[in-house]
């Protein structure tokens, strides 16, 4: 997942303690990576290098703790700003993530230019068209672009889990290891007032099946506050019939801050712990969130937002919580840190410099070649 001489400089020898230690700063070398990208993909739009793009920056430590308990064999059915949770699985590169932004067919290993930015998928099948072991890998299933249109395919997903674990006669493929994987989805709140989401959750529920909903909650669909699309303002206490019995039936649910790091990977473990065992379904409520560039390269959030309400996102931007759970652990100096987020800009702003380059290569071969014709007509 990372190879950085400063990380390596100041994670301590002892494998007990250098546990916690090694992977907070894993976590948080992927956090500022992540956060880089994001700000250097909006600039790109804005200069006219790439022409839309929506960036994960305010989901970056809930996505980093996901990816702690993301095991192989699970799927991830997920949305557009999940690019964290796929630096941290080491299923993207940054260079991939600009090579998608920019549209470049060559070069842009999910689409070939085709989707969206932040639009992912893992091989199925190998290069001879055989199936790959997927128990034996992280597997995402391609996003799409309509909002909660990737429940309906989470819920497939934690189906074939139970069939898989049912069947007498399907115990041991390459597709399932006896049906213990989970099928992940990421959603964003204003997403769940969808109907497919409140079919997709009913359905879960019935059939008993091992899907695992996230929803990333930064208190906004676009512009719109959450108290105007969901009611009472809040989908935990929106779900709370769905909540599990003492039958066994309903949802694990889950909720915590979405800048408290430790918070993070203690529900995520235990819920996929208790998912795996029983199969329920669970919904991870993950609030205060921020959206610190606003929903997408097309507007700008300060034109909806009050000074208080950009003043709190401002203190409570995950990030910087993140460096301040840190410290107060005494797992890293301000000055380790520091020099962390000066090599995270210096990754970030070299593998966007190889991105541009291997995008427009091609297109100035062609231009000189147009270019030649025409002087040879004239």
């Amino acid at each position: 997942m990372i190879d950085n001489l400063i990380l390596k400089s100041i994670t301590k020898k002892g494998k007990k303690e250098n546990t916690l230690r090694s992977e907070a700063l894993e976590d948080f070398w992927t956090c500022l990576v992540s956060r880089e990208a994001s700000l250097m993909a909006r600039k790109e739009v804005l200069t006219g290098k790439a022409k839309f793009g929506i960036t994960g920056d305010g989901k970056e430590v809930p996505q980093v703790a996901l990816a702690r308990a993301f095991k192989k064999g699970d799927w991830r059915s997920g949305y557009y700003r999940d690019q964290t949770f796929m630096f941290a699985m080491g299923l993207s590169s940054v260079e991939a993530f600009f090579a998608q932004l920019y549209a470049d067919p060559d070069n842009d290993p999910f689409s070939g230019g085709r989707q969206m930015n932040s639009h992912y998928s893992t091989n199925l099948f190998d290069e001879k068209g055989d199936w790959l072991d997927h128990k034996d890998l992280y597997n995402v299933s391609s996003d799409i672009s309509s909002t909660a249109g990737q429940m309906a395919r989470a819920l497939g997903l934690a189906l074939a889990s139970k069939k898989y674990r049912e069947s007498k006669v399907l115990k041991n493929t390459q597709f399932s290891n006896k049906g213990n994987e989970i099928s992940w989805v990421t959603i964003g709140d204003a997403s769940t007032s969808e109907g497919i989401f409140w079919e997709t959750i009913n359905a879960a529920g019935v059939q008993k099946l091992p899907m695992a909903v996230c929803v990333w909650d930064d208190g906004y669909g676009i512009s719109v506050p959450k108290k105007y699309q969901t009611t009472k303002g809040d989908i935990s206490t929106l779900l709370e019939g769905f909540r599990i019995n003492e039958e066994g039936v309903g949802y694990n649910m889950y909720n915590v801050k979405g800048w408290d790091y430790k918070g993070l990977r203690d529900m995520f473990n235990k819920g996929a712990e208790a998912m795996r065992e029983n199969h329920n379904p669970a919904l991870f409520h993950v609030d205060e969130l921020t959206q610190p560039q606003g929903h997408s390269t097309s507007g700008s959030h300060e034109r909806y937002k009050s000074k208080d309400r950009l003043a709190w996102e401002k203190e409570y931007d995950c990030n910087p919580q993140f460096k301040k759970w840190i410290l107060e652990n005494k797992i890293a100096t301000e000055e380790e840190l520091d020099a962390i987020q000066v090599e995270a800009k210096k990754t970030v702003k070299e593998a966007k410099t190889a991105a541009w380059k291997a995008y427009i290569a091609p297109l100035k071969e062609d231009l000189k070649e147009v270019l030649s014709m025409m002087d040879a007509v004239a």
